[in-house]
């Protein structure tokens, strides 16, 4: 989906403050700035308060990054049954409490009547896997699985995953 934290703040910055950015404090929206080496805390200089944007969302507070957040949303939506905490434990190589809480509190967001206008856009998301070596022509005791490490070469000839995502209905990707 994004390739660096960075760039999941940055949008999801458009997409909370498409007016700009405003204090929650004092609700200014002039000389309010990013902290500089910490993209998720900005500095406002009307009345001296720090603030996340991530203020009053499910990512509030929150040390796990935006990627595996993201990884996470995708697969409760995508999967049939959504998924386990165990499953995601496994998928995003956390501990299994933070694996919980995330999945808690994206249910939560999810039955939130208040933040409702959140959900209301149309997102596509999309994964694919590239790379490893071609099974044509291996023994069945040879071939890999997907994302399985090659003992033979040290290369480590492994799939690589990819995320993209695409909203719809007259909203901006970036």
């Amino acid at each position: 989906m994004f390739p660096t934290d960075e760039d999941a703040i940055n949008h999801f910055i458009c997409i909370r403050y498409p007016d700009g950015m405003a204090c929650p404090h004092c609700g200014a929206t002039k000389n309010v700035y990013r902290r500089k080496g910490k993209p998720k805390v900005f500095v406002c200089m009307n009345c001296k308060n720090t603030f996340s944007v991530f203020k009053g969302t499910i990512f509030e507070d929150s040390q796990t990054s935006m990627k595996m957040w993201f990884y996470a949303i995708d697969a409760m939506l995508n999967g049939k049954k959504g998924i386990s905490s165990r499953q995601l434990q496994r998928e995003i190589s956390v501990t299994y409490k933070c694996a919980w809480r995330v999945l808690k509190l994206i249910r939560m967001a999810m039955g939130n009547e208040h933040d409702k206008e959140l959900f209301e856009a149309i997102v596509e998301i999309d994964e694919t896997y590239v790379g490893g070596r071609p099974k044509k022509g291996l023994d069945e005791d040879q071939k890999r699985r997907r994302g399985q490490r090659d003992n033979k070469d040290s290369s480590c000839r492994r799939e690589r995953t990819f995320f993209g995502s695409c909203a719809r209905c007259g909203y901006e990707t970036r």
